[in-house]
């Protein structure tokens, strides 16, 4: 009994180890494509869509679909299913598209979904450091334009956009810091998604945190959870307050969801697979953190 115990251990050790490695390739890889691309995204994003699948644990099922600035980019049977996962492109503090991977079938769920808690964030690790590799991109031209007194038109389509708003950027950090330390085991907690204008990048200075938690403990656990986030909550309205002169009660906005709202796509968590408004995975799975 030891022995196949054992066994059984060794063998579920060998396959995350092996997802791991999976991953580890995939973000070499990246790192190999950014090097050496240029800022043409059709170019980029033509090339990340055959370098994802490999990474996830059902390549052969894997589809990717990239929306950036309007244009599409998709893999050969790419179709909208049950079981996806996106990360924001977000360039020079704007959401400029998205990258969302897809299974075409189940293969099998796991804590209700068929995605490990380690894909979403490696998926958002992709997606930031292809952020980060158009926004210096962009930046090294809009220098060059400027350096060379290029005409309007040129310049215009150099430069990075104006729009830029820290006030959104501040917040966006601040609920994956606060995700990466939530102890989801000690407050009953399966996943936490960030909503509202802290994820459209619509952010003013006396905007809250819109925080979405899909709960499924205890009375208690949930009389713990809130005291845990209105401790943050406090904090960083007085943080907000030094940086900005707004005062508020609070600066997070809490929405809890059950099962039942699950299943039944009630309340916010219509949120978690709507196509126009879908909530940002912060953590599932552990006290984990995302990259």
């Amino acid at each position: 009994m030891d022995y196949e115990n054992g066994d059984h251990l060794f063998k579920k050790a060998l396959e995350r180890l092996t997802e791991r490695a999976k991953e580890l390739n995939c973000l070499y890889r990246l790192e190999e494509l950014l090097r050496t691309t240029d800022c043409n995204p059709d170019l980029l994003f033509t090339q990340l869509i055959e370098l994802i699948p490999p990474g996830w644990q059902y390549p052969t099922v894997c589809e990717v679909r990239i929306v950036f600035e309007g244009k599409a980019f998709t893999s050969d049977d790419f179709r909208e299913t049950p079981w996806t996962m996106r990360a924001d492109l977000v360039v020079d503090n704007n959401i400029a598209g998205f990258i969302e991977v897809a299974y075409s079938q189940l293969i099998k769920l796991v804590n209700n979904s068929q995605f490990l808690p380690e894909e979403q964030r490696l998926l958002n690790t992709i997606a930031n450091r292809v952020s980060g590799h158009i926004f210096s991109r962009r930046l090294k031209k809009s220098v060059n334009v400027l350096e060379s007194r290029s005409s309007i038109e040129n310049f215009e389509e150099a430069i990075l956009k104006p729009e830029s708003d820290a006030h959104w950027k501040w917040r966006f950090y601040m609920s994956e810091l606060i995700a990466s330390h939530l102890d989801i085991k000690r407050f009953g907690i399966q996943a936490l998604y960030l909503i509202g204008s802290s994820k459209n990048a619509t952010s003013g200075p006396g905007s809250d945190i819109d925080l979405m938690a899909h709960f499924t403990g205890t009375p208690q656990q949930l009389t713990e959870f809130k005291a845990w986030i209105d401790g943050w909550s406090l904090c960083l309205s007085e943080m907000n307050y030094q940086k900005t002169g707004y005062q508020t009660k609070g600066l997070i906005d809490l929405h809890i969801i059950t099962d039942e709202d699950i299943r039944n796509k009630t309340s916010y968590a219509i949120m978690i697979n709507d196509p126009n408004n879908r909530a940002r995975f912060l953590q599932t799975g552990g006290k984990l953190s995302n990259s």
